[in-house]
C-alpha cells in the first residue's frame, strides 16, 4: 500500500513539475501537491484518476438567475399576445 502510494505522488508531483513548465527548484511543492490531492482522493474514495469527482461537477447545472424577479410570468395567447399571469 506505501509503495503503491509512493509511486502514485512521485507520478503525479511529475505531472504537476511538467504542467508547471518544468521550474526548477518547485520540486518540494509539487510534491506537496500531490501528497494533498492523493489524501483527499483516499478521503472521498475517489478512483485514481478521480473521475467521478469531475463527473459530479460536470452534471451540476447552472443557477438560472430570473430575469425580472418579482413580476408575473407572461403567458402567450394564441393570437400571439402576451398577457401576464
Amino acid at each position: 500500500m506505501a509503495d503503491e502510494r509512493f509511486e502514485w505522488i512521485s507520478r503525479r508531483a511529475y505531472a504537476i513539475w511538467e504542467a508547471a513548465g518544468r521550474p526548477w527548484g518547485c520540486s518540494q511543492h509539487h510534491w506537496e501537491q500531490a501528497a494533498k490531492e492523493r489524501e483527499i482522493m483516499e478521503r472521498t474514495r475517489a478512483s485514481a484518476d478521480g473521475e467521478e469527482i469531475l463527473a459530479r461537477f460536470r452534471k451540476a447545472p447552472a443557477k438560472r438567475q430570473p430575469d425580472d424577479a418579482g413580476q408575473e410570468p407572461e403567458e402567450k395567447t394564441q393570437s400571439g399576445a402576451r398577457r401576464a399571469g
